[in-house]
């Protein structure tokens, strides 16, 4: 068996386990909703840093919830912050936060053990130079999980800069966007954006299959025939 089929089993096997942990025994996060209820306390309280630091760890986390929007719309919705420059700072850390997903597979790529197919990839998304920023800003930009492509794009070691970039401005549009909907009251996003309980199975559920599908996105890099690709490309 491949190494890369080896870690795709035990992440899987281990998200699982994690998931009829928090299903059996819920008091297993409770410590972690009472600090993430404390942090979002102290980071309003802090406003423009304590936006930054809620957004650069809310996006520096993958398997634990954290919805961290709460605060840049609190913050806009109270007349003493500016929206913008809250989506800004706040555009700041959650891109910062976001790196280290980038850093994580760029660093840990030794233990795919499969050279040939990572560079494969590699090639595969530098030839497209303008597709690979796009996405990444278009994941940014929305709620979509941008880790599905920021994570495998660290393990094919594509420049930190064009990631970093897209991924900068599409944060700073989308908590602008949130801030903005706090000063203009607008319900539905809180409902949509704030309303969930951290340690709900919803959540916990949420967050698992994002984080399975970025193990998934990552063993498809390996398991994928990329020259083929590009031959087949380069053909058409």
């Amino acid at each position: 068996m491949r190494v890369s089929d080896k870690l795709f089993i035990l992440a899987v096997a281990g998200t699982l386990v994690y998931g009829l942990i928090v299903i059996l025994i819920p008091n297993t996060v409770a410590v972690s909703t009472s600090f993430y209820y404390w942090f979002m306390d102290a980071a309003s309280a802090f406003g423009y840093s304590g936006a930054f630091a809620v957004s650069f760890l809310g996006n520096a986390t993958i398997l634990v919830p954290f919805p961290y929007v709460v605060v840049p719309f609190v913050l806009g919705a109270n007349m003493g912050y500016d929206p913008w420059f809250i989506g800004l700072v706040s555009g700041v850390g959650a891109a910062i936060g976001e790196m280290t997903g980038y850093f994580a597979g760029y660093y840990g790529r030794r233990l795919l053990k499969e050279e040939d197919k990572v560079n494969g990839f590699r090639e595969y998304v530098q030839q497209r130079p303008s597709m690979t920023p796009l996405i990444v800003w278009f994941l940014a930009a929305t709620p979509i999980p941008d880790d599905l492509l920021i994570v495998p794009l660290g393990v094919a070691r594509y420049s930190w800069w064009r990631v970093f970039v897209p991924l900068l401005i599409g944060k700073a549009v989308f908590l602008t966007a949130i801030a903005w909907a706090g000063r203009l009251g607008l319900v539905w996003v809180e409902s949509v954006f704030l309303g969930g309980d951290p340690s709900s199975l919803s959540s916990i559920s949420l967050e698992a299959i994002g984080f399975l599908l970025i193990v998934l996105a990552l063993y498809m890099i390996v398991r994928v025939d990329w020259s083929k690709r590009l031959v087949a490309n380069s053909s058409n």
